[in-house]
């Protein structure tokens, strides 16, 4: 069912949203929240030099937004679709409700912002921990595994639903530095791609340090 994995089923209906469609913007108050049946949903910010990064990207079983109704009750980011999504989504009204007739509801908010914390704080340490090439790897990834698909050798092929500078600074980096780590990625024959267009090639190869002074190899 569309609410399978959805926390509080019984308070939510259905919604869809197209790809490119947003859930909610950045300062505005949160209305409710929603759990991800299908799809893949972007959380984005805009920097104050007017970039647009991209820090999460949500997967099927996400509840969100979680921790930021224990605050002020504003939204921090933007929620994008990244693709035609379908997720539960359940109104402040009946939430605040239902926290005040079971208490077990308040404590499942709790359970669910303290994951969420602990999501970003994983987060952070793959960023301090985890190789650039392995997280640009995992990252492309997990992207064909839910919007590409699988050849007969075993070879992902994937449309990259956003930028390559999205993707960048997704993955804690510059556009030049992944340029150039693309370029030692499709000569390791690990990928191959053009424009946004992206094949992640079975066998793993060995990555190669970035040479200083290397010429970035040109994307869109």
């Amino acid at each position: 069912m569309f609410w399978e994995g959805c926390p509080f089923h019984r308070l939510s209906s259905r919604v869809t949203v197209s790809k490119g469609g947003n859930l909610f913007h950045a300062g505005d108050q949160i209305s409710g929240v929603f759990s991800l049946s299908n799809g893949l949903v972007a959380l984005e910010r805009v920097s104050e030099n007017g970039n647009l990064v991209i820090f999460k990207i949500l997967q099927p079983g996400a509840f969100f937004p979680c921790s930021s109704l224990l605050r002020d009750g504003l939204h921090t980011t933007t929620a994008r679709a990244l693709t035609h999504i379908t997720a539960c989504f359940i109104p402040m009204d009946r939430l605040a409700a239902a926290i005040r007739d079971d208490p077990s509801v308040s404590a499942a908010l709790i359970k669910l912002s303290a994951a969420e914390i602990r999501e970003n704080e994983d987060a952070i340490f793959r960023l301090c921990s985890v190789s650039l090439p392995d997280r640009v790897l995992d990252t492309l990834t997990m992207l064909a595994e839910e919007l590409g698909d699988q050849d007969a050798n075993g070879d992902l092929h994937l449309t990259l639903p956003m930028a390559w500078s999205d993707f960048s600074a997704m993955v804690g980096s510059g556009p030049e530095v992944i340029s150039r780590l693309l370029r030692r990625l499709v000569k390791s024959g690990r990928i191959s791609f053009t424009k946004r267009h992206v094949t992640l090639h079975r066998t793993r190869e060995h990555f190669f340090i970035q040479r200083a002074g290397e010429a970035p190899y040109t994307f869109e």
